[in-house]
């Protein structure tokens, strides 16, 4: 019996646990089916930071182990020799606050993580008064999500272009289906808990710029700067259940000054793109759990795997390899032993 699986969601999460699914059960007929695909997601317009953030509902140690396995995948891209297809580079830097700020809980994960003295934080500006250095592992989306892409298809694992308007459609036909749909869970889950949270960034050409910068401020100050292969990604914007995707140039003129106020190497900078991306936020956190769903008298098992608001990088092969455990475990439970594949 050949098992039937559908991801639906084609970001970050949706392709990961794809191809996470198809290395637990390489013998099933996977397909992916999503209204976008790279270089049409949100995770494609993100910077790729690694830096996860603590979000209400998910429990720290889980948050944590989906980080530390994402760091680890992004770390063996940065080591194989191909790191610049990959989208992956390692950059040092500080987040700096004008609040005091704890130790974060991952602290251990990236490399030489160092908790900054008021005296230091001051050197970035008299207003801050704590921070940290460490460096990360910054991954861009746009240039791994292809590769990830080839890599379900040298599986067998097949694409659909398709906008759903409930995940019936598409388990009708399926043994076992993967909800990675991000803010659309709102509507196919449903999930009233999903909300979006607007982030405008823009693109700027800044080759001397070799660290990030973050100020984690909870006022207007707040910013980031953050280098990626080709141009830094100034920003930003953390704006809760507002559906705007254009560029607002208000928020294009509070990024820019808080930049600039920084750095003001960056003022004569070129601006190479401005985007608006959605992070799929949820008030519960990220859910990565089962479910089921009946059509035509069939109970077709459900996992879902979304909410992961701007986390969605950091978090995404620790979630994916969770997602596909899962649902290996349901396909057991419903149809018997994988040795049966």
């Amino acid at each position: 019996m050949v098992i039937r699986v559908v991801v639906v969601g084609g970001g970050v999460n949706g392709i990961g646990t794809a191809l996470a699914v198809k290395q637990e059960l390489p013998n099933c007929q996977l397909t992916v089916v999503s209204k976008d695909f790279t270089p049409d997601t949100t995770g494609d317009g993100a910077a790729g930071f690694w830096g996860p953030y603590l979000i209400k509902g998910t429990p720290d140690h889980k948050l944590v182990q989906w980080s530390q396995d994402t760091w680890n995948l992004f770390n063996e891209w940065y080591k194989s020799g191909d790191r610049l297809s990959w989208g992956v580079s390692l950059v040092p830097g500080v987040t700096v606050a004008q609040h005091e700020m704890p130790e974060e809980k991952w602290s251990h994960i990236p490399l030489s993580y160092k908790t900054l003295t008021q005296e230091e934080c001051a050197k970035y500006g008299r207003k801050y008064r704590s921070g940290y250095r460490f460096t990360t592992l910054i991954a861009e989306a746009s240039r791994f999500l292809p590769k990830l892409m080839a890599r379900v298809e040298e599986s067998g694992g097949t694409f659909m272009r398709k906008n759903l308007s409930s995940l019936e459609e598409v388990a009708s036909t399926a043994d076992i289906v993967l909800n990675c749909t991000g803010l659309g869970a709102k509507y196919l889950v449903p999930d009233d808990s999903v909300y979006p949270c607007r982030g405008q960034v823009m693109r700027v050409r800044a080759p001397w710029m070799k660290e990030f910068f973050a100020d984690d401020s909870e006022d207007s100050s707040f910013c980031y700067v953050l280098p990626n292969i080709d141009t830094v990604v100034l920003g930003g914007t953390h704006q809760d259940n507002d559906w705007r995707r254009e560029v607002d140039p208000a928020d294009r003129e509070t990024i820019w000054r808080n930049c600039i106020e920084n750095f003001p190497s960056l003022k004569n900078c070129e601006v190479v793109k401005e985007w608006v991306g959605l992070r799929p936020c949820r008030t519960g956190g990220i859910r990565v759990d089962t479910d089921e769903i009946v059509v035509n008298n069939r109970h077709i098992p459900v996992v879902h795997n979304y909410g992961h608001g701007g986390c969605g990088v950091s978090t995404f092969w620790g979630c994916s390899r969770e997602a596909a455990s899962l649902a290996a475990d349901l396909i057991h439970k419903y149809h018997g032993p994988p040795s049966k594949l």
